[in-house]
């Protein structure tokens, strides 16, 4: 006959199993995304952190051979969960365009945009001119100078590799931003990130480099391992899930016998 001890010990493995499943699903989303977006420019992929829970001491109470005195019996885990979502900054790969709007930074910082929501950066070069002559994002956020947005107009334009925009009439230095801790820095959507904490630095070093672009910091032959790996843990969790929940469901039929 299956205790009561032992099907409390049970239940608290398939809570453990559980914990590990919803972070192996977790890890599948997070894997998954970096690999959708393996074709966006500049995109920087997301890593996934899990830790274990604290570990909580049991102790051996109200035992008759035990007269007031507790004895420790060891650590109990209570599973796993999501410690930390974190982008990784690498650079990606510069592929030569020959597209005189597409800009590549090499080496730290970001350009700067204007949007609806305020002042947002990107590692994202792929530009356009937009329809009121302005150097602009694909989704019409125009991008920054130290001194505003950029008038190209309907000529050709150059930038030098510090940073220079070069037009027919003007000349404008780009507003690249950098960062003493990147970790200040979440994803918005449509490859922009907003800074949640102080102010960023201007990177008056940074190079530009003109009809080049970013590519993405995805390793797709480790995800597709990843991916692997984690499936088998989902599996492994799933399985000791099934072989509980068949005990519990053996030890209730005896209880009722009983």
């Amino acid at each position: 006959m299956i205790s009561i001890g032992k099907g409390i010990i049970m239940i608290r493995g398939l809570y453990i199993s559980s914990t590990g499943m919803i972070t192996q699903t977790k890890k599948m989303d997070t894997v998954t995304n970096n690999l959708a977006n393996v074709e966006t420019k500049g995109y920087k992929s997301d890593k996934l952190l899990s830790r274990s829970f604290n570990d909580m001491l049991i102790e051996r109470i109200n035992d008759p051979a035990v007269v007031n005195v507790t004895q420790a019996i060891g650590p109990l885990n209570s599973g796993i969960h999501i410690d930390e979502v974190y982008t990784s900054f690498e650079q990606g790969p510069i592929e030569n365009t020959g597209n005189q709007t597409d800009l590549a930074i090499l080496g730290d910082g970001f350009f700067v945009v204007d949007t609806p929501n305020g002042i947002r950066y990107t590692r994202a070069g792929n530009f356009i001119v937009d329809a009121e002559g302005y150097l602009s994002t694909n989704e019409g956020n125009r991008v920054l100078s130290q001194n505003g947005p950029i008038y190209i107009g309907s000529g050709k334009f150059t930038v030098t590799e510090n940073g220079i925009v070069q037009t027919e009439n003007n000349n404008y230095r780009l507003r690249i931003a950098a960062f003493a801790n990147n970790g200040t820095l979440r994803k918005e959507g449509s490859n922009l990130y907003y800074n949640y904490e102080g102010q960023p630095e201007l990177q008056s070093n940074a190079k530009i480099s003109q009809g080049a672009l970013e590519g993405y910091n995805v390793d797709i032959a480790s995800s597709v391992i990843e991916m692997i790996n984690i499936s088998r843990n989902f599996e492994s969790n799933q399985s000791i899930i099934k072989m509980l929940d068949s005990s519990l469901n053996k030890a209730v039929n005896e209880i009722g016998k009983v």
